[in-house]
C-alpha cells in the first residue's frame, strides 16, 4: 500500500511535469489556468485528470471533443511514478530523507527538461539553470550525498566534487561542440546541453559526467539508428541529446554502489 501511495504521488508530479512541458515553451502560466484539453480549450474536471487511469479510461481521447491525447501524457507520468518509487527505496528507506528530496527534485527537473528538449530541441534554462546551484547545496549540506550506501565524505570533499562536476561538465560539452563543428561543420552540442550536464555534474560529480555521457550515447546511437531503419529519421536530421543524457543520469543515480558502477565512486 505504501510503495502505492509513493508512486502515486510521483505520478501526479508527473502530471504537473506535464503541464510545464506544454506551457514553458509557450511562455504561460503554470499555475493559472487549471488543466485544459488543448484542442478544445475547455477545462479539465479532476475525475478526468487522475494520472494514467483517466487516459486509459478515455482512450486517450478528450472527455469533450473526442481528439486524440498525446501518449506521452501518460507516459511521462507512469516515468515519475516509477522514478519516485525507486528513489525513495534507494534513498529515503535505506539512508535519508533529505537526499531522497534533493534527487527526486531533481530526477523531476531531468523529465521535464526531457519533454522540452524532445519537442521543441531546446533545454529550458528556468528549469537547468537552478539545478546546478541546487546540487552544489545538496553536497554541502547531506552527509552520504555521493556516498549513500558505501560511508561519507567531508562537507570540503563533497563540494570540491560538486564543483569539479560542474565545471567538466560545462568544458567538456564546449570542446565537444567545437571539435564537432570542425568534423560536422555543423553545431554538434548546444548550449543547452552544457548547462545540462553542469547541472548533473553538480548532483552527480564529475565521473558522473562521464557516465550519463557514456549512457546516453549509446542509448541515443541505439534509439537513432532504429529511426533510421525505420525511415522516421534521415542521418542529417538532428536529434535532441538532452533527453538520453538525462536517462544516464538516472542510470548513475539509481546504480550507485551497485556491480561495476561501484568503481565509478571511488574518490
Amino acid at each position: 500500500m505504501k510503495e502505492f501511495l509513493i508512486f502515486f504521488i510521483g505520478a501526479c508530479f508527473g502530471s504537473f511535469a506535464n503541464v510545464c512541458i506544454y506551457r514553458l515553451p509557450r511562455n504561460k502560466s503554470i499555475v493559472s489556468p487549471g488543466s485544459f484539453c488543448p484542442k478544445c480549450r475547455r477545462s479539465i474536471p479532476w475525475y478526468c485528470n487522475i494520472p494514467i487511469l483517466s487516459y486509459l479510461l478515455l482512450w486517450g481521447r478528450c472527455r469533450y471533443c473526442k481528439k486524440t491525447i498525446s501518449p506521452r501524457y501518460p507516459i511521462i507520468e507512469l516515468a515519475m511514478g516509477l522514478l519516485t518509487l525507486l528513489l525513495y527505496q534507494k534513498f529515503w528507506v535505506a539512508y535519508l530523507p533529505y537526499v531522497f528530496l534533493f534527487y527526486f527534485i531533481f530526477a523531476f527537473g531531468l523529465v521535464i527538461i526531457s519533454g522540452i528538449d524532445f519537442e521543441t530541441f531546446l533545454v529550458p534554462d528556468v528549469i537547468v539553470l537552478p539545478l546546478i546551484p541546487l546540487g552544489l547545496i545538496g553536497a554541502l549540506l547531506c552527509e552520504g550525498f555521493f556516498l549513500p550506501q558505501n560511508g561519507s565524505w567531508s562537507m570540503v570533499t563533497r563540494a570540491s566534487y560538486s564543483l569539479a562536476g560542474i565545471l567538466i561538465g560545462g568544458l567538456l560539452v564546449a570542446f565537444l561542440a567545437v571539435i564537432g563543428k570542425i568534423i560536422w561543420k555543423k553545431e554538434a552540442m548546444g548550449g543547452g546541453d552544457l548547462k545540462l550536464l553542469a547541472a548533473i555534474g553538480a548532483f552527480l560529480g564529475w565521473k558522473g559526467v562521464f557516465l550519463s555521457i557514456f549512457f546516453g550515447s549509446i542509448l541515443g546511437t541505439v534509439i537513432s539508428l532504429a529511426l533510421i531503419y525505420s525511415k522516421k529519421k534521415k542521418w542529417d536530421d538532428y536529434v535532441p541529446f538532452g533527453p538520453y543524457l538525462a536517462i544516464g543520469a538516472i542510470i548513475a543515480i539509481l546504480y550507485k554502489g551497485n556491480f561495476f558502477l561501484s568503481l565509478y565512486f571511488i574518490p
